[in-house]
């Protein structure tokens, strides 16, 4: 039996694109030689939305890492595994407890490292961008209403 950790490479993409699966594939695999990772399963969800977890390949993927079959998985980013990062979150913390170690390569994170203060960060950034978002929104708004009224003003005179 090896001692080297039993490596999950997820795949994701929203729109059905088989060259784009392959090529996250591709780079994955690159980079699990790179480490020196077994690969024990690749598992691509092609045309899946990343909002829930009720995604064909990953639910499959989820029932290997129960069963003890992973003990790390390789994402090109959080995202894929979910867009919502509340879910990603709580899903990490899932993975931690179970003891897999989490690697999305494209951004630079690795669950062995980074744990708590990356996903803390993370949401708190997201959460900042949503709310600042949505403040120019309703200020361009407010804005757009009063240039309505002056033009209506004008107008009228």
């Amino acid at each position: 039996m090896s001692d080297k950790p039993k490596t999950a490479i997820y795949c994701r993409v929203a729109s059905a694109d088989d060259f784009a699966i392959k090529a996250q594939e591709e780079t994955l695999r690159n980079y699990a030689v790179e480490q020196m990772l077994t690969v024990g399963g690749v598992y691509s969800d092609n045309g899946e939305n990343g909002l829930s977890f009720d995604r064909p390949a990953f639910q499959v993927m989820m029932s290997a890492i129960k069963m003890g079959e992973v003990d790390c998985v390789i994402v090109k980013s959080i995202c894929r595994i979910s867009r919502n990062h509340l879910q990603f979150g709580k899903w990490l913390d899932d993975m931690r407890v179970r003891n897999v170690r989490v690697v999305a390569i494209n951004d630079d994170f690795d669950s062995k490292i980074y744990y708590a203060l990356n996903v803390s960060l993370t949401e708190a950034i997201e959460k900042y961008y949503k709310e600042t978002h949505s403040q120019r929104i309703k200020a361009g708004i407010v804005l757009a209403r009063q240039r309505k009224l002056e033009q209506a003003a004008k107008s009228s005179e």
